[in-house]
């Protein structure tokens, strides 16, 4: 064979080696949707790592992005599992960043109240959101299209997200990417608390009708009242709600972050749409708060919808209820949508 032949061979092998790793990125790039991009630092506190997990769908993108939170009080829970409903968006064409945040407990079932208060959660969600959108062209991200989802306390941080994105005192330094918004163009939430001062004689009205209970959650070592640093002993919400008048120390301050712990107190005229779900039966957060959001909303004239579900508890809705929420959100995630609504991120 002579030396021009094998040249011309060689040539021949180097291309069809170089087609074959083009393909297989391009293969890599439309399987991505069935892949998880997992452990992603997004800050660290004092030696604390915050990371989130990242579920992307099939297709180059850019890809709206949904930040899911979990619940568990604000003391326990985790990232992963990703609820079912909540992973089904990526095979709808939306990303999904689960994502982890300070817990007020520094064991993991709740044993005590040593970890962080209020505001440390939703700093941290603000710091991952600036992050994503910081990072979206490394993920093929749509940094204009991020929405929120949470329920439980995750409800409440992603409703304290999303109603609060004009307020500085909420926007913390986590993570850094000052530069970018925290800002979202929609919220989802399932069961959440939204009214931390009215949530123990939430319990005597009918339903839940469990007026027992107004004193159980007024007092110590609830986890609403460990959220704002006053779950101690001889402490609680009941305590504080007596002393929303006192001048004096500490009522002054801890009345203060009991408000802006309550995404009642962020509504404005300026807030993206909101996805309500509550069930009637919820013995956990009546729905009396979720009730109270939504006259909040409406007297707001937001753009909401607001779904209670009859006899469900404190557990995710049936399938169609998921099924409807997530539809409601790819849409709210449409380019001409978030033109339509009026709220488009800074």
């Amino acid at each position: 064979m002579t030396p021009a032949r094998i040249a011309a061979l060689t040539l021949f092998a180097g291309w069809r080696a170089l087609l074959r790793v083009l393909l297989c990125l391009l293969a890599g790039t439309a399987s991505l949707g069935a892949q998880t991009v997992p452990n992603i630092e997004y800050a660290n506190v004092g030696g604390q790592s915050l990371r989130l997990d990242l579920y992307l769908p099939a297709g180059a993108g850019p890809h709206p992005l949904v930040l899911w939170i979990h619940g568990g009080g604000w003391c326990a829970g985790g990232r992963a599992p990703l609820e079912s409903y909540a992973g089904a968006l990526p095979g709808e064409g939306v990303a999904v960043a689960s994502v982890s945040y300070r817990l007020t407990s520094t064991t993991p079932n709740c044993a005590n109240n040593q970890g962080a208060i209020w505001p440390a959660a939703i700093h941290d969600i603000k710091g991952a959101v600036r992050f994503l959108r910081a990072n979206a062209a490394t993920w093929n991200l749509d940094p204009a299209r991020f929405a929120v989802w949470g329920q439980s306390a995750g409800a409440h941080l992603a409703l304290s997200l999303a109603l609060s994105r004009n307020d500085s005192s909420l926007e913390g330094t986590v993570g850094g990417n000052a530069g970018q918004s925290s800002a979202v163009s929609a919220v989802v939430a399932y069961y959440p608390p939204t009214d931390l001062l009215a949530l123990g004689p939430d319990f005597a009205l009918s339903p839940p009708n469990l007026p027992a209970l107004v004193s159980v959650v007024d007092g110590p070592g609830q986890p609403h009242a460990n959220l704002i640093g006053f779950g101690n002993a001889g402490e609680g919400m009941g305590l504080l709600r007596a002393n929303a008048a006192n001048p004096n120390p500490p009522w002054p301050g801890l009345l203060s972050r009991a408000l802006s712990a309550s995404p009642l107190s962020w509504v404005d005229a300026s807030d993206p749409p909101v996805f309500l779900l509550h069930g009637s039966a919820d013995n956990v957060v009546p729905v009396h708060q979720s009730r109270r959001l939504r006259d909040a909303l409406q007297s707001a004239t937001l753009p909401f919808l607001y779904r209670e579900i009859s006899g469900l508890g404190h557990v995710p809705p049936d399938a169609a209820s998921s099924a409807e929420a997530r539809a409601w959100v790819r849409e709210r995630l449409r380019p001409d949508a978030l033109f339509a609504s009026g709220f488009e991120p800074n």
